[in-house]
């Protein structure tokens, strides 16, 4: 299979180099190569059966109600996608937004892909069958990729603010199902990723505050962005190991992986990370002592749980690679924030305390959400990850674990409360217009920190990583 793929590749863009004879050679040359360049990841190695206890088997069932509505009501009655003229989804007509065109179709395929290739997979929980849960997931990855600029077709999205979080969720997923794909959308798919890779080279990680102590964006930490760009320079990485860019895309993801959580102190930090101090890599913050995040003006606990620090051990651990060690670099401190650091009140909100809840899923939010109160997934997927990789050793009472059970839980009893297994209720659970597509990503990162660790166990590696 993997040989035909291959070969349908090299016929496909040698037509495509006979048909652009007038534009430079090079560029199609480096589209040949780039299309055979991908790692495959080698599924036989995973042979170990899934973990069966409580947490796992809660997470699982919370993947595949998300995995139900996406290939039901949302993709039929919601999104009402269909194939158009190009053979492709017309996804430019769902919105006039890019981040609700692309965001969400690649999120919702990430999660049904995690699920089909980690072997859970239930078309008696979904009720569509493995093979449409695949063409599905599938046609929505290409029709993405088909969009993007690098591929020459409608041009519609490409550098986006936000543009390297949807190539990533959409270049993971269809790593996933690589070989499911045609020889063309693997191209798109390929193209789509070093586009969106290439951009970062030259383009230095933006800080919440200078080395000064200056607020440069007032209320709205980096954290976010680094980490989500950070994820698609390293996916690149390790996806193409043999591109011309793969060290420099490394380099990069370091860089912004560094930037994302450093505190204040790590001005001064001499400890060595990948051969140089931290504080070498370093032209600000965007983090408060002891590990808080500002965002969106307040101190924001959901932004502390961000999903996009989650997944590097993931990503290298599939085939058999060391996750640097900037990857989880000051995540035990973000989450010691989170689960022990007491707040008084005043001058925070009543009744102040800390933002995890001993015996409830309940998080309190010191100044306030402006997202809601009914959000636990995302804290799901931090728990999970802290306990799995050891990021809850600063913790004084209550282990990863111990959370995780709280929310995981509580994500499933929102799931059950509706026919199609989607999670909210009204925006004053969750606001976001990409509450349903989040959950699939969320729940998704779960359960494939479960289940990989099961299967190989992540390790870390502080070597030099050289520009």
């Amino acid at each position: 299979m993997k040989c035909q793929l291959r070969i349908g590749a090299i016929i496909l863009l040698f037509i495509i180099i006979l048909a652009n004879s007038g534009k430079s050679q090079a560029s199609t040359v480096i589209k040949a190569d780039s299309a055979t360049m991908v790692m495959p990841i080698n599924w036989s190695q995973f042979q170990k059966k899934a973990p069966k206890d409580k947490l796992a088997t809660t997470v699982k069932a919370t993947l595949l109600n998300a995995n139900r509505f996406a290939l039901t009501a949302w993709y039929h009655n919601v999104k009402k996608y269909r194939i158009d003229s190009t053979g492709y989804l017309d996804l430019k007509s769902k919105s006039k937004i890019n981040e609700y065109r692309y965001r969400f179709p690649a999120a919702m395929s990430f999660g049904i892909a995690i699920a089909i290739k980690t072997g859970i997979y239930d078309p008696s929980v979904t009720g569509v069958s493995l093979q449409e849960a695949k063409d599905k997931a599938i046609l929505m990855l290409s029709s993405v990729a088909y969009d993007h600029k690098a591929n020459n077709t409608r041009k519609v999205w490409g550098g986006d603010w936000q543009a390297a979080h949807w190539a990533y969720d959409a270049g993971y997923a269809a790593w996933l199902l690589w070989d499911d794909f045609s020889a063309k959308d693997q191209v798109y798919l390929v193209q789509m990723i070093i586009a969106e890779a290439n951009r970062f080279l030259s383009v230095a990680p933006p800080y919440y505050k200078d080395s000064t102590g200056k607020v440069l964006f007032p209320g709205d930490s980096k954290i976010e962005e680094d980490a989500w760009n950070a994820e698609l320079l390293y996916l690149a990485a390790v996806m193409l190991p043999n591109h011309p860019n793969a060290n420099k895309w490394l380099y990069k993801a370091a860089e912004y992986l560094i930037a994302a959580t450093s505190l204040p102190s790590d001005l001064n930090n001499a400890r060595i990370l990948h051969g140089r101090p931290v504080s070498s890599w370093l032209n600000g913050y965007n983090i408060e002592e002891p590990g808080f995040v500002i965002n969106h003006g307040i101190i924001h606990p959901m932004y502390n749980a961000l999903a996009s620090m989650i997944n590097a051990p993931i990503v290298f651990s599939l085939v058999g690679k060391a996750t640097p060690e900037a990857a989880r670099f000051n995540l035990d401190k973000i989450y010691y924030s989170i689960t022990s650091h007491q707040f008084s009140a005043p001058p925070y909100k009543a009744p102040g305390g800390t933002m995890y809840q001993v015996g409830s899923p309940e998080v309190y939010y010191p100044e306030g959400s402006d997202w809601g109160f009914g959000v636990y997934d995302t804290y799901a997927n931090l728990d999970i990850a802290a306990s799995t990789y050891g990021w809850d050793n600063r913790a004084q009472k209550h282990n990863g674990k111990y959370w995780a059970k709280l929310h995981t839980a509580k994500v499933l009893e929102q799931q059950k409360r509706f026919a199609d297994r989607h999670t909210y209720a009204n925006d004053k659970e969750n606001s976001y217009p990409g509450k349903e597509e989040a959950i699939a990503t969320r729940m998704g990162s779960a359960w494939m920190t479960i289940w990989l660790q099961q299967q190989i166990p992540a390790v870390y590696d502080n070597k030099p990583i050289s520009n």
